[in-house]
């Protein structure tokens, strides 16, 4: 088992949970940058890594490991978590995804499960991805975009990252976030390139 995560206490807490099974053997506890040609070298049977909220690298790294180590499985742990996060864990390969106020017996027993080819999800995540399917609005909500939305769309079209909107129009990142993940919701859509693209046939920017 290998742990990651770009927060060295948080690697710290991980490793020292999980540390207390008897079943588990952590081979090492590595930053994001260092995690794929770990993984690459020592072939590990698990994954472990933290996700911070607005967080794009853990999920790049964990569609590479996954490329590098096909039976490689991987468990990720988030204090949030959004719609967002959970397409973009299904997209890069996550086979578990767990919230830190789950309990260290928890969290021992996901890391068992999903090392047994099993999928484990907290019940909060689980419920919120189910609500989001339940309420996921037909083709025609496009046209209900606010102009804040629109105003999203387009600086995304022009290839700025939420941080960068969030500078343009005086927000946070998260609040960024959230209007993105509104939007591909809206436009039934499972990625930003795929709301850009969208957008521009919809004739909803330029």
């Amino acid at each position: 088992m290998v742990i990651t995560d770009s927060r060295p206490l948080v690697r710290a807490g991980l490793r020292s949970v999980l540390g207390a099974s008897d079943q588990l053997e952590t081979l090492a506890e590595v930053g994001l940058d260092e995690a794929v040609d770990h993984i690459a070298r020592t072939t590990p049977q698990v994954l472990v890594s933290g996700l911070r909220d607005d967080d794009p690298q853990t999920f790049r790294v964990v569609a590479a490991a996954k490329a590098q180590h096909e039976q490689l499985r991987v468990l990720v742990v988030a204090d949030s978590v959004t719609v967002i996060d959970l397409r973009e864990a299904v997209i890069a390969g996550v086979d578990s995804f767990l919230l830190s106020t789950s309990t260290p017996e928890e969290l021992r027993e996901g890391v068992l499960q999903t090392a047994h080819g099993e999928r484990v999800v907290s019940p909060t995540i689980a419920m919120q991805l189910a609500g989001a399917w339940r309420n996921e609005p037909s083709d025609a909500s496009a046209s209900a975009l606010t102009p804040r939305e629109i105003e999203v769309l387009q600086l995304l079209a022009e290839g700025m990252t939420n941080q960068q909107v969030g500078a343009r129009l005086g927000l946070s990142a998260r609040t960024i976030k959230t209007h993105v993940q509104n939007l591909l919701v809206k436009l039934d859509v499972p990625d930003r390139t795929g709301a850009v693209a969208r957008a521009f046939r919809l004739g909803l920017i330029r």
